[in-house]
């Protein structure tokens, strides 16, 4: 099966008020050629919940394709337009709305020929990868000089940072645990970053600092220790493979129009942006 592998697509911010639909048709004809047969989104696709579902629905119509996804840091935010859902609006309600789409994993492990099972979950950070000169009430500021981390005010918990990366953690730890017992070959998604290796390296002082919102490699830790054959998530808006034991990481973002070669050319960048994995 050759599945289709693209994350951060922003497409509020990329394109404005007609971004779902234009780069479902982009991310269509990209499918098309690569011959994918399903699609899996490794999160941020918009900044509202509601944003985020009308894209993955249009993305699902325009490809014919079945798609899985996990949410983004930024599909949580309901940033747009003053926070339209109310200053009550949180980080679980927005995650609740998004598993009304049928292939967001959150609601549960996906099967696929083959004998392979797709695990996945958002997860959050906790600091790890971030410099040890800073404390963990350095980093609860999520700020640094002017440079603020913007979840410190759009992604609201009802708990500490470190927790919901525990609650993400164990519970995708229960699910491959689970799929390891069953003899299936596992492909993980999160969204966040499960290696060091994938973020900001070398980190300059400002990067010191914000690496520690990247992810976790308690992440990565989990993959190998069961199996995991394919670790896929995005966040950092590269686009890069690397193999750890047997477990390969691969990750494949479209990110932020600014970040693309001048002129910005999203037809390409997409095409660019989606890796084919054999499985």
């Amino acid at each position: 099966m050759r599945i289709g592998v693209i994350s951060d697509l922003h497409v509020d911010l990329n394109g404005g008020a007609a971004g779902p639909e234009t780069f479902s048709r982009h991310l269509a004809s990209a499918a098309r050629r690569h011959g994918a047969e399903l699609l899996l989104i490794a999160g941020d696709l918009a900044d509202r919940y509601d944003v985020t579902l009308r894209a993955l629905e249009e993305i699902q119509a325009q490809t014919g394709l079945r798609v899985l996804f996990v949410p983004g840091n930024h599909d949580l935010w309901n940033e747009a337009a003053g926070r339209p859902f109310g200053d009550a609006w949180g980080a679980w309600d927005s995650l609740e709305a998004l598993d009304t789409f049928p292939g967001n994993l959150g609601r549960g492990p996906v099967e696929l020929p083959g004998g392979w099972t797709v695990v996945g979950a958002m997860g959050w950070y906790d600091y790890a990868f971030g410099h040890p000169r800073f404390s963990i009430e350095d980093f609860d500021r999520m700020r640094f000089g002017e440079r603020l981390w913007q979840d410190k005010v759009n992604a609201r918990w009802d708990r500490p940072t470190r927790e919901v990366h525990r609650f993400f953690l164990e519970n995708l730890e229960r699910q491959l645990a689970a799929a390891v017992k069953r003899g299936r070959r596992l492909l993980l998604v999160t969204h966040v970053v499960p290696h060091e290796a994938f973020t900001v390296r070398p980190p300059d002082r400002l990067w010191e600092y914000l690496n520690a919102f990247l992810g976790s490699p308690q992440y990565g830790e989990l993959a190998v220790r069961h199996g995991v054959e394919v670790a896929v998530f995005g966040h950092v808006h590269y686009r890069r493979q690397s193999r750890v034991g047997r477990t390969r990481f691969v990750t494949s973002c479209l990110g932020y129009s600014h970040e693309w070669p001048d002129p910005a050319d999203a037809a390409g960048e997409v095409e660019r942006s989606l890796a084919v994995l054999e499985v």
